[in-house]
């Protein structure tokens, strides 16, 4: 009769042979994506024009975002129609700090500046949670361009999200970063619903854009990071930015399984 230990012999190889596979799976992966390994910014903006005088803001516990994370920076222009510092966090023991989703204060920095004119909105004034709140309030490009700063940027590459909304569909908007190409799409406030998988913009041209919420730049380096929204014809607005450590945390998941593979190979050596 075939014990346990017999049926998975016959599935390995050989236990030294999978422990070097299972071992170089793992030396490939980075070990840097062990932490903390992203940064989120919410735009939180209100409708004047209705007295909305509640900031659309997430919650320390919320999870929202493509790469799902909490701790989400809420971002307050300080004069959102003029360039100049913005004011993160406001209020609370880490009023004015730039926090990781692990909750831990780096030392990341936010600018910003604009051409034409620039204002705090939001789709609407309901309370939301998650991607509904992230994409509800934003920094209303309403004319030319506006451009947002990093600095002191934690990790050595990175993928960057940046989310777009507006209070219409249809509207035009065109992201660059670093002075790059632009990529295009036209918002869709899906009904103000964002809680089905959120659209990725990938055209090329104002021609071709297609409804989406959200912009990804992959494998981006450097400490210091510059990203510009442009208009085109109509407000569009900035309403998130995310930039993810790469790995991201599903190849986390996968290094974290490989190790614990390896260690129960070792045991049964």
């Amino acid at each position: 009769m075939k014990t346990s230990a017999d049926t998975l012999a016959v599935i390995l190889p050989g236990k030294r042979t999978c422990l070097g596979l299972a071992a170089a799976v793992v030396t490939a992966l980075p070990l840097a994506a062990f932490g903390q390994n992203s940064v989120g910014f919410n735009f939180a903006g209100r409708q004047w024009s209705i007295g909305g005088n509640t900031a659309m803001t997430l919650s320390a516990g919320d999870t929202a975002g493509v790469v799902g994370q909490s701790q989400w920076n809420n971002v307050f222009l300080d004069g959102a129609d003029s360039g100049g510092l913005a004011q993160v966090n406001l209020g609370g023991p880490n009023a004015g700090s730039v926090l990781n989703n692990g909750g831990t204060a780096t030392s990341m920095t936010f600018t910003y500046t604009k051409n034409g004119n620039a204002t705090e909105w939001a789709v609407d004034q309901t309370t939301h949670t998650g991607n509904q709140q992230l994409l509800d309030g934003y920094w209303d490009i309403q004319s030319a361009s506006g451009t947002v700063s990093l600095g002191n940027i934690p990790y050595s590459s990175y993928n960057v999200y940046v989310y777009v909304s507006a209070d219409s569909n249809g509207r035009t908007a065109g992201v660059d970063i670093n002075g790059g190409a632009q990529k295009f799409l036209l918002t869709d406030a899906n009904g103000f619903n964002y809680s089905n998988p959120l659209i990725e913009g990938t055209a090329s041209s104002q021609g071709t854009a297609a409804s989406g919420q959200y912009f990804l730049f992959q494998g981006v380096s450097g400490s210091s990071l510059q990203i510009d929204l442009s208009n085109y014809g109509s407000d569009v607005g900035l309403a998130g930015i995310q930039i993810v450590g790469v790995p991201e945390p599903s190849t986390l998941a996968l290094s974290t399984a490989g190790l614990a593979f390896v260690g129960w190979l070792r045991r049964r050596k």
